[in-house]
């Protein structure tokens, strides 16, 4: 296991969750950069997207990004591109974010490099999180207003870069810690899964602090899903989301039936189980794909 140092993580969303061709191509991309280690990755093909989990020291992690960026400015084509999820580009959004709290602002420094390399790469975007240039752009669900169909009237407005139709546009920032986490009903209804997650939502007043939720169908794995971000583990685990969800689905006739974990955890995030693997279980998280508790923690890549 290695020492985090200065040690910045990147969970990339990519536009691409069908062909799995161009998903191993950018994954590769990441790969052959020195310095830089594929983690994970998220295939959905539901929402048409993927999402990969790569670390490494700063300096090795801006020719890790921009090696992704330019995969994906060559095999994804933002014009033929459908999905369930909100979205704006080829590279969604790129996160960058600190595995210590003392490198929070070098995580800042790191995304204004990787920027200055777009340019190069027929791609372009807006800063978001820490980074965000205006505030209102601090939060991603503003940048994605009117998705990619709307860009085109947006893009003289970019951060960085220039607007190219086939890629799309890119959300760039450092921000602190965030944990993708769907959960699965029991069958598909997808106007249960929205109403449950305006429910349970922080911004809704009685909803659960720090965390963003949406509801949507998942065709391929036979459910409806309240798809969740997780912004706070100080205040929020796995386990109070899940049986929340489970509590209000019983009002339409269902419950909750395991659950998806995207990307890496910290062991925080399972606090009220005996083990991460305790928690993987009762959360069903095998229920969509494999879950191997010991590879998914973060810690577990560390002293």
């Amino acid at each position: 296991m290695l020492s985090p140092k200065a040690w910045l993580q990147c969970a990339a969303n990519i536009s691409e969750g069908r062909d799995l061709r161009i998903v191993d191509a950018l994954c590769a991309a990441v790969e052959q950069v020195p310095g830089v280690q594929l983690w994970h990755r998220d295939i959905g093909p539901d929402a048409n997207r993927s999402v990969l989990t790569f670390a490494g020291e700063a300096q090795y992690m801006i020719d890790g990004c921009e090696s992704l960026i330019a995969a994906a400015a060559e095999h994804i084509d933002m014009r033929r591109h459908e999905g369930s999820h909100p979205r704006i580009g080829a590279v969604d959004v790129l996160p960058l974010v600190a595995l210590r709290p003392e490198d929070g602002s070098l995580a800042i420094e790191t995304a204004g490099r990787v920027a200055k390399r777009i340019s190069a790469l027929k791609a372009g975007g807006w800063f978001y999180g820490l980074s965000a240039a205006r505030p209102e752009y601090a939060l991603l669900a503003n940048l994605r207003r009117g998705q990619y169909e709307g860009l085109a009237q947006r893009s003289l407005d970019f951060d960085f870069g220039s607007y190219h139709p086939r890629f799309g546009a890119m959300a760039l920032g450092a921000r602190d810690f965030l944990l993708a986490y769907n959960v699965n009903l029991s069958g598909l209804n997808a106007s249960a899964a929205k109403a449950i997650s305006a429910q349970i939502r922080e911004q809704s007043g009685g909803g659960m602090p720090g965390l963003r939720s949406i509801g949507w169908d998942a065709p391929l794995f036979g459910c409806s899903q309240v798809s969740c971000n997780i912004t706070d583990l100080n205040r929020l685990s796995l386990k109070e989301v899940y049986d929340r969800v489970d509590a209000l689905a019983a009002d339409f006739g269902l419950r909750a039936a395991g659950s998806e974990l995207i990307g890496m955890a910290p062991l925080k995030a399972f606090r009220g189980f005996r083990s991460a693997q305790e928690g993987a279980d009762y959360l069903g998280l095998s229920s969509v794909a494999s879950f191997d508790a010991s590879s998914r923690i973060i810690e577990e890549r560390f002293h």
